[in-house]
């Protein structure tokens, strides 16, 4: 049994067609069903229902892919395993939350050192981005703690200060001393699983304030954008919200310290075999951590 077939059917499996898999691959079409044919003669069983939309995988072909995506892992690892350190050649998938500050100061700097290895990027909230590491469909990732998972490794990265934002044209206080004095407005958040959501949620439930209004958006701009707006407020990183403050758009107000700090920490599993391209991206998490933290002392 060869890596290549097992590779074509994966590829099969993912498209859910030849001719797909083949476009995708390279190959001509007729080769790409000769090796499925000749992966299932070896296999002593057919491993995919046919109909006429394409194809999908069927019970064996399920297990099939199980060792296929341990393989495809395991040729990874074995690659990264002997690549020369002067001169970085491969992929990493890294995720991130789209409040992470310090990022594009880390991808600068990989890029610098590393302009041979690609980083693709995967945007969600914590608990996704967790998810996709734990079913190895992410190299790592930037998350907010507390990460209770006893399987991953944790990389501290950022330390933020999170505040509270409404628009300019809001009338307040320079301090904000209670939660309910801002009840009359919507909570602008990301959906579930934002540690930022979480920390309101703790806030307001201390202030023994339930049943908040809250609206619900993806993306950061779309957040600030409806704060701007007057529509609501929100919680976010100083830093990210002080651009907006700069320009005369919102107002930004300090909160109760046991909501203030978050970390953001770089998560990969424990048991993951650490390649040279990511223990190298790691290294400049940390130097750029220490940076920071020399130009704050």
């Amino acid at each position: 049994m060869e890596v290549e077939d097992i590779r074509i059917f994966m590829a099969v499996a993912e498209y859910g067609s030849v001719s797909l898999a083949a476009d995708k691959l390279g190959y001509v079409q007729p080769n790409v069903t000769a090796r499925i044919r000749s992966l299932e003669r070896k296999i002593g069983h057919p491993l995919f229902h046919r109909h006429r939309r394409g194809m999908t995988l069927n019970v064996e072909g399920r297990k099939l892919l199980t060792y296929g995506e341990q393989m495809m892992r395991l040729m990874d690892e074995i690659q990264k395993a002997f690549q020369d350190e002067s001169n970085l050649v491969g992929s990493l998938c890294i995720g991130l939350v789209e409040t992470v500050v310090g990022f594009p100061e880390i991808i600068s700097s990989y890029h610098n050192k590393h302009k041979n290895v690609d980083i693709s990027l995967v945007s969600g909230v914590s608990t996704q981005l967790i998810e996709k590491v734990l079913k190895f469909q992410l190299d790592g990732a930037f998350v907010a703690e507390p990460v209770n998972v006893s399987t991953l490794d944790q990389i501290p990265a950022f330390d933020e200060e999170i505040v509270l934002v409404c628009s300019a044209n809001e009338k307040g206080k320079k301090q904000i001393q209670s939660a309910k004095e801002l009840l009359h407005l919507p909570f602008i958040l990301f959906n579930e699983g934002c540690q930022y959501r979480e920390r309101l949620q703790r806030w307001l439930k201390d202030e023994k304030i339930v049943s908040p209004k809250i609206m619900e958006f993806a993306t950061l701009e779309t957040i600030m954008g409806t704060v701007v707006s007057g529509l609501g407020v929100t919680l976010i990183a100083r830093s990210l919200a002080e651009r907006y403050e700069k320009e005369g758009l919102v107002q930004l107000f300090s909160i109760p310290e046991p909501y203030r700090n978050l970390r953001i920490v770089y998560v990969r599993r424990s048991d993951s075999y650490l390649g040279v391209t990511e223990r190298e991206f790691i290294k400049i998490i940390s130097e750029v951590r220490e940076g920071k933290n020399q130009r704050t002392n």
